[in-house]
């Protein structure tokens, strides 16, 4: 499923957060989406998902603008993972599966058997779904949303930092697993401050601050085909102005 946006703008208490943003995303792409701290990563996110409504601009899934309601009605081949994450505490891992399933407007019954063999693959101890999530590490709660996004395979994935809260080998099973998810008619957008780890599944590279794109294109656009770290060259393209580097001066006298 191939994502569209045009002339996107959102504000909050009348402060911009997007700013006319435009872009496209190919089906079969995996988007690595960059910047800094409250650049607006998280409510494109959420706007391109329903969670939040644009103030303006255009929103489109394999060509078609799509309304507020129509989004909402294409959520069951949508696949979110929120940074703060939707786990309920009171539920059992397993319970929140089959909840998230009926969020979807999908069967428990007939994922049942996609949903054990992910669990498989994440959990080293399966049994640890049968513990309420209240009690479960942040790790463990990532990797519970990170199976709630994916178990009804969906066209378009958006993951807002999923590799926060993991230990290294279960991050390099994550990019294993989104390396191996991508095909010509799925599309991946995934928003980290873990740069290494975008750097190996992200085929376009998205930075966005204050609220605009300051670089759109492919991954060895970014990297100058390679010649260029990604931490580099985005740290050239982000690099502090004069003033914050006159106040560091400052501080340190």
């Amino acid at each position: 499923m191939s994502l569209s946006v045009s002339a996107l703008n959102k504000s909050f208490d009348s402060k911009p957060v997007l700013k006319n943003l435009s872009f496209e995303i190919p089906a079969g792409s995996c988007l690595g989406l960059l910047g800094n701290n409250g650049a607006g990563k998280s409510t494109l996110i959420h706007t391109i998902c329903g969670i939040m409504q644009a103030d303006s601009g255009d929103i489109s899934f394999d060509g078609e603008k799509k309304t507020a309601e129509d989004i909402n009605n294409l959520r069951s081949k949508m696949g979110i993972l929120p940074e703060s994450g939707i786990i309920n505490p009171d539920l059992t891992g397993r319970e929140q599966l089959s909840f998230t399933t009926l969020l979807y407007g999908l069967s428990p019954e007939k994922l049942r058997e996609q949903t054990e063999t992910m669990i498989e693959y994440f959990f080293d101890n399966p049994d640890d779904l049968n513990r309420r999530t209240g009690t479960y590490s942040t790790g463990m709660r990532k990797k519970l949303g990170l199976i709630a996004a994916f178990l009804h395979k969906p066209s378009l994935v958006l993951l807002d930092e999923p590799f926060s809260g993991l230990d290294p080998s279960t991050s390099r099973l994550v990019i294993s697993f989104l390396n191996a998810y991508k095909r010509e008619d799925r599309t991946l957008l995934v928003s980290s401050h873990n740069l290494s780890y975008v750097d190996q599944v992200a085929s376009h590279i998205g930075v966005l601050h204050k609220g605009s794109f300051a670089f759109w294109g492919t991954r060895q656009e970014f990297t100058r085909d390679g010649n260029a770290q990604i931490e580099d060259s985005l740290f050239n393209l982000l690099v502090p102005d004069e003033k914050n580097t006159e106040r560091l001066k400052e501080l340190l006298n």
